[in-house]
């Protein structure tokens, strides 16, 4: 088959991506200047205009660029499970072992939010919350099949940024608290954990609410 040849252009927007890209997770948004990218390219400072108009649409791209959405987000879509904990255990590991795998995008949306008020996080959002969306009403449907309604009112918005919370906190924490520093966390099924978390919470309830759910 004949391979797709990219244009000229093309190519040099290619080569910006990567370039910008690396020199942002290496130096930051702000110690990166536009004449240093282009430097590594081999082209002028303005020739970049000719590709994106600003450090900031560069930035952007490179974020979206390195954004692990369509592989998550089908991961989550094509899991099978016959329960609500069974499907949130399964995208808990799923999502820790992708986010893992692509450690520089997480290190450019800490840059966004660090540096550029989150601009280009932002800019993603609604796309990110229909997917949830999306994947959130197939928890509702589990849980309705069951005839079980076990899930709690909680506002959507609530239990996504918590789902968020705790796979990125995860993945913060993770650089710190490594095998050679804290032994005991080699010991420990994080996806597991997690999920668990997310299900069950921390404290168990009261006796009188679990003796009120049973109807003794």
């Amino acid at each position: 088959m004949e391979e797709t040849k990219i244009t000229k252009g093309e190519q040099t927007r290619q080569d910006l991506l990567a370039a910008a890209k690396r020199l942002f997770l290496r130096q930051g948004f702000t110690a990166t200047p536009m004449r240093q990218i282009a430097h590594e390219v081999g082209i002028t400072p303005g020739a970049i205009y000719n590709h994106y108009s600003s450090k900031d649409e560069l930035f952007t791209a490179a974020l979206q660029d390195s954004a692990p959405y369509d592989e998550v987000f089908t991961l989550w879509n094509n899991m099978e499970a016959d329960s609500v904990e069974d499907l949130v255990r399964k995208m808990f590991r799923a999502s820790l072992a992708y986010a893992t795998d692509h450690q520089n995008y997480l290190q450019l949306a800490l840059i966004d939010a660090q540096e550029r008020d989150g601009v280009a996080l932002a800019a993603l959002l609604p796309e990110v919350l229909l997917r949830i969306q999306a994947w959130y009403q197939r928890l509702l449907a589990l849980d309705a099949e069951r005839g079980q309604a076990r899930l709690r009112g909680v506002p959507f918005l609530v239990f996504v940024r918590t789902l968020l919370s705790l796979v990125i906190g995860f993945m913060l924490t993770q650089r710190v608290a490594t095998p050679d520093r804290v032994p005991e966390v080699a010991g420990i099924d994080w996806a597991e954990a997690l999920a668990d978390l997310f299900l069950h919470g921390v404290l168990r309830p009261p006796a009188r609410d679990v003796e009120g759910a049973t109807g003794t």
